[in-house]
């Protein structure tokens, strides 16, 4: 819904976003997304063709190439955070106070309860 003006996938919009959060590789990115390798590459790919980003030398490792955003492609990530903005402006304005400070409460509990199982999973099989 959001991306739906600027003719772009969620998926696109995911790997946009992560290129414009430093200069990764397209493996960190699937690292860090849990995602296929190959799939962010085909996104990754689709992103260049479009001139929203470009691949670039890594100085490190002459194997792989680093993403970088183009100015389209800050400027198109400036407009999806803008009618993200905008998007959650309205929300908010029709939501019952009352029902947004409960919706607050419990998910306040819910990330109590898992950082909990966290805490304990971490203590159990990470030693």
């Amino acid at each position: 819904m959001i991306t739906r003006p600027l003719d772009l996938s969620s998926a696109k919009w995911q790997i946009l976003g992560r290129i414009g959060h430093g200069t990764p590789t397209v493996a960190k990115i699937a690292r860090d997304l849990g995602l296929a390798r190959q799939s962010v590459q085909r996104i990754a790919d689709v992103l260049a063709n479009e001139g929203l980003a470009v691949y670039n030398d890594h100085p490190t490792d002459r194997r792989t190439k680093l993403l970088e955003l183009t100015v389209k492609g800050e400027h198109v990530l400036e407009a999806i955070y803008a009618q993200y903005a905008e998007w959650n402006q309205y929300i908010l304005a029709h939501l019952d106070p009352n029902q947004l400070e409960e919706i607050a409460n419990a998910l306040g509990h819910v990330g109590r309860i898992l950082e909990k199982e966290i805490t304990q999973f971490s203590d159990k099989f990470v030693k």
